[in-house]
């Protein structure tokens, strides 16, 4: 198929954002294109599959996408002294797609595990009384488009086979973080909650799988592979800044969850109901006292207004506000550190990522 580019869009465009969201009608369209001459798919199920495109992926927020993007621009005028072109913006945005269309395939699906009520704002996708449980099938399919755009659009690169290989690596490294994520605690035990379940170890390594990769490293390594980086310690290091950030901006996450108007952030907390393994009622285990313990084994993970309100009051006791305050300083300090010894490619990269998270609300 021959691909033509939004390039005036694009060139009109004010802002990265803009300009990113000009080329997502492009890759919906070749999509559903691919379903009607390829997999001679319906018009009916061509029409379902727009409308559950439009709905689940462009809403949020799309720093990752823009990322890649911003990534790819910082290593080309590093490398080359000068601005991306119009069709070079198109194509990074191409690959910052696929990985909006791989957060909507996780979060689909996520939202359908958890029972979540709404997502940016509005009620979730399986929510909808036409989709319930065809939602599952929905999140395979935003996951297959990945691989057929980067087919499309990269599939004559000599790198080619490093970028599939990202993606697929990345999206079994995020399935195995929210497996340790699910399996937290024993579904349908009847003995109640295991709090000592709740470890830091555990929690650093659901972080590092189920966020850090996707949300870090999948945009910063897109834009080494298509800029021809080819040391391996330099993936080796973007991996470890990465994994530092995805950790931090995990445990903003969680903090919001709990603190964050749900207004601003798009959607209501339910960690505390649904039994999660977040910072927040770690940080609270390394500090209870037996009788608080007791409040926390009482009240933690059920669906009932008042419990919750328990668990938000000891957590309010136990002044996690300010620990969290602390942490964020702390680890702000150090990745900054850790930027301090980047030498193999440019610095600016992690700082556009970190600038973006740092202090955030939401």
């Amino acid at each position: 198929m021959s691909i033509s580019y939004p390039l005036a869009e694009i060139a009109k465009a004010e802002n990265d954002k803009d300009k990113f969201l000009a080329v997502y009608p492009m890759l919906r369209d070749e999509m559903l294109e691919h379903m009607a001459q390829q997999n001679e798919m319906p018009q009916e199920a061509i029409d379902w599959c727009r409308t559950m495109m439009d709905y689940n992926v462009p809403g949020g927020k799309l720093n990752r996408g823009v990322t890649v993007v911003a990534v790819h621009r910082t290593l080309v005028k590093a490398n080359s002294n000068r601005e991306l072109t119009d069709t070079e913006v198109a194509r990074a945005s191409v690959l910052g797609w696929a990985i909006e269309f791989l957060q909507a395939f996780f979060l689909v699906a996520d939202d359908v595990m958890d029972a979540s009520e709404t997502r940016r704002g509005q009620p979730c996708w399986y929510k909808l009384p036409h989709v319930k449980n065809i939602a599952i099938n929905d999140s395979f399919l935003l996951e297959s488009y990945v691989f057929t755009m980067l087919k499309q659009h990269f599939g004559k690169e000599e790198y080619y086979i490093d970028l599939l290989e990202l993606f697929l690596q990345v999206i079994q490294k995020t399935e195995f973080g929210q497996l340790l994520d699910l399996t937290s605690q024993e579904e349908g035990s009847d003995k109640g909650i295991d709090l000592t379940r709740f470890t830091l170890e555990r929690y650093q390594k659901i972080v590092k799988y189920k966020t850090a990769f996707y949300t870090f490293y999948l945009p910063v390594a897109i834009g080494m592979i298509t800029s021809r980086v080819q040391e391996e310690e330099a993936y080796v290091l973007a991996r470890n800044i990465c994994c530092q950030m995805g950790e931090y901006f995990q445990i903003q996450d969680d903090y919001l969850d709990c603190y964050g108007d749900p207004e601003v952030i798009g959607k209501v907390g339910t960690d505390i109901q649904d039994n999660k393994c977040s910072w927040l009622v770690i940080q609270a285990l390394d500090r209870v006292t037996p009788e608080q313990r007791k409040i926390l084994e009482d009240n933690y993970g059920q669906w009932d207004d008042a419990k919750v309100a328990n668990v938000k009051a000891l957590y309010n006791e136990l002044n996690l506000v300010k620990v969290f305050e602390d942490y964020e300083e702390r680890s702000y300090q150090s990745i900054q550190e850790a930027l301090d010894k980047v030498t193999l490619m440019p610095r600016d990269v992690f700082e556009l990522l970190l600038k973006k998270i740092y202090k955030r609300s939401k």
